[in-house]
Parts: C-alpha cells; sequence; structure tokens
C-alpha cells in the first residue's frame, strides 16, 4: 500500500501476563494491534481494510456489485468456516494453551473441520482462478488474498495439507513482485 510505517514486534506472552507496552494498547493482549492518528484498531482483517481505504492507493476492495459480493462471499467463508476453528485449535494445543482449557479433542476436532472446509476453498479459488496463476478475484490482487494467504499458511503450520488448485494459488501469491520478504511468523 506505499504506507510509511513503524513495525514493533511482541511477545503477547511476556513475563506469564503480556507485554506492557501491547496490554497498554489492547488490554486483551491480542495481536495485531494498528495506531494510527491516535486511534487503536484491532482484529487483522478490519485493519488491512482501514489501510486500504487510507491509501488512497491500492484498491484492494473490488467495486462493481457483484465482484463485491464474491469478495464478501469469500471472505465470510474464511471468516465462519476455517479461521475460528485455527483459532480453537491455537487454545486447545498451541501456544495459547496455557490461557485456555478445553476438553481434550477439541484441537483434533478442529483441525478436522478445517480440513472439511477445503473442497469448499478449493471450489471457491477456482471460481475466478481456475489454472492457479490468477487471484481470488479474478485477475486482481485484493484484500481477499491477503487474509487467505495468512489463513491457509497458518492452517499449513498445523499440517494441513490442500488441494493443488490451493497449493498453486499461495504459490502464485508468494511469487507476487511485492510479496513481502519478511513474514510476522519469521
Amino acid at each position: 500500500m506505499a504506507l510509511e510505517y513503524e513495525l514493533i514486534r511482541v511477545d503477547p506472552f511476556e513475563n506469564n501476563n503480556g507485554h506492557p507496552e501491547l496490554l497498554e494498547l489492547n488490554p486483551d493482549g491480542k495481536v495485531p494491534v494498528l495506531k494510527h492518528n491516535d486511534v487503536v484498531m484491532l482484529e487483522s482483517l478490519a485493519i488491512i481494510e482501514y489501510l486500504d481505504g487510507v491509501s488512497g492507493k491500492a484498491e484492494l476492495v473490488p467495486n462493481a456489485h457483484i465482484d463485491v459480493y464474491h469478495f464478501r462471499k469469500s471472505i465470510h467463508f474464511g471468516l465462519t468456516e476455517i479461521e475460528p476453528y485455527l483459532w480453537l485449535s491455537e487454545q486447545a494445543d498451541g501456544p495459547l494453551s496455557n490461557l485456555y482449557h478445553w476438553p481434550k479433542g477439541v484441537y483434533s476436532e478442529s483441525l478436522a473441520r478445517v480440513k472439511e472446509s477445503s473442497a469448499t476453498l478449493e471450489k471457491l479459488i477456482l471460481e475466478k482462478n481456475p489454472d492457479g496463476s490468477c487471484y481470488l478475484m479474478g485477475a486482481k490482487f485484493s484484500l481477499a488474498d491477503i487474509y487467505y494467504y495468512h489463513i491457509l499458511t497458518w492452517a499449513k503450520q498445523h499440517g494441513i495439507n490442500f488441494g493443488s488448485h490451493t497449493e498453486s494459488y499461495l504459490t502464485h501469491l508468494e511469487h507476487r513482485d511485492k510479496f513481502p520478504k519478511e513474514m510476522y511468523w519469521q
């Protein structure tokens, strides 16, 4: 988006009760957090939509009504059928398991739900991207691609493998000229 920024990496679990600077911005201790013009913003998808709006350059959200529908449909699918189960898996048997106490089996059940959703996700990718050489919305890169790269690579960190079209789509995203050289989890 060609915006100036300062990236501050914090360990949300520092000192077993959270990083002080993070807790000052977000008492829940969750990341990411964006502070812009003295306004604190939370939730990654809301943050990237906000940044798209203020940049005035990127235009990463479609304008045509039917394209907006497909954009929102794909985002809402991820928000309801994939991301919540990834969060549960993190809470049940991941870095958040010391804060949450889920019954045995929640981790494997959560990942099973993500795997079940992968067939529908493959169809969403195929709708506008039949050969894996373009983006979720077709020829134009969008916020949906940023969002899906995040949740798909998160799922892969839990050992979930996707179909060939989804894998081609991820590879295509990684080969963009503007793909970040360093990702947040590195």
